[in-house]
């Protein structure tokens, strides 16, 4: 699952065109990370905040100087296939009309320079609920060293699942960020040298996720047991890692969130 910040603008020059070298020439043409991963039907493009954002390209020189002035012009690059997205040529302000998995965008600057970048348009999320409850983690690998030991002292999925409801029937939202905040221990910056931090799949430091295609997201903790819980002689320690996982629409915060998740972690008895 792919959180935001990772997609990765892709420059596409047309094949065997020339490019000058002025600083107010332009040579090579790329979308800046959209600002979220998914636009809601009916709706326009906004951020985590709620707030609209059109989708916007940058421009260089051959000096890969941005040229502040250029003026790219935006559009749907499927819309002789369908209307899924209206996209406002010149503001770049873009407007989902129908549901679309792998609509394209473009941007171009003069008759030689165009970027495609992938976009998807999904329903409108109104809720949020947790998954299944992830069992205790015990904490007994030390030293707390290698890949191995690292999977070991970390939580099983800590997962969520957003949702569009319509009468009884409930539809899984996909391409939605979901936010996760580790509670207890508190840890706002989601700083790696603590006793818990927050981690993807791969284990790597992560605090947002997008949501499948089942409206499903996860985190996990990754327990430094060398630090917590912290020790008590010999004898078995209990505690627990708290968690909250937030999903937002327009800036507001879902019917069912923020989701709190709770896990004990043990610290088994020493001989």
């Amino acid at each position: 699952m792919l959180l935001v910040g990772g997609i990765v603008a892709v420059v596409a020059a047309a094949a065997c065109a020339d490019v000058g070298t002025g600083p107010e020439v332009a040579a090579a043409i790329e979308f800046a990370p959209f600002a979220f991963p998914s636009v809601v039907v009916g709706d326009t493009l906004r951020d985590s905040l709620g707030v609209a954002t059109p989708i916007r390209a940058i421009v260089r020189n051959s000096a890969g100087d941005i040229i502040t002035g250029a003026r790219p012009t935006y559009l749907y690059a499927d819309i002789l296939r369908d209307s899924a997205l209206r996209v406002d040529s010149s503001t770049g302000v873009l407007v989902a009309r129908a549901k679309v998995s792998s609509g394209r965008l473009a941007a171009r600057i003069g008759s030689a320079l165009q970027v495609i970048k992938p976009f998807i348009a999904t329903i409108r999320p109104d809720s949020v609920v947790r998954g299944t409850d992830p069992s205790a983690l015990i904490v007994s690998l030390l030293p707390d060293t290698g890949r191995a030991r690292a999977q070991g002292n970390t939580t099983g999925d800590l997962s969520v699942r957003v949702f569009n409801r319509q009468g009884t029937t409930t539809t899984g939202v996909n391409d939605w960020l979901v936010s996760y905040r580790l509670v207890k221990p508190a840890n706002p910056t989601n700083d790696t040298t603590r006793s818990t931090f927050l981690v993807n799949e791969n284990l790597s430091p992560s605090i947002v996720d997008t949501t499948g295609s089942d409206g499903g997201a996860a985190r996990r903790v990754r327990v430094r047991p060398s630090l917590f819980p912290a020790a008590q002689g010999s004898a078995r320690v209990t505690d627990t890692v708290i968690v909250e996982a937030t999903v937002r629409y327009r800036g507001q915060v879902l019917r069912g969130a923020p989701v709190r998740i709770v896990v004990p972690v043990i610290r088994p008895a020493s001989q």
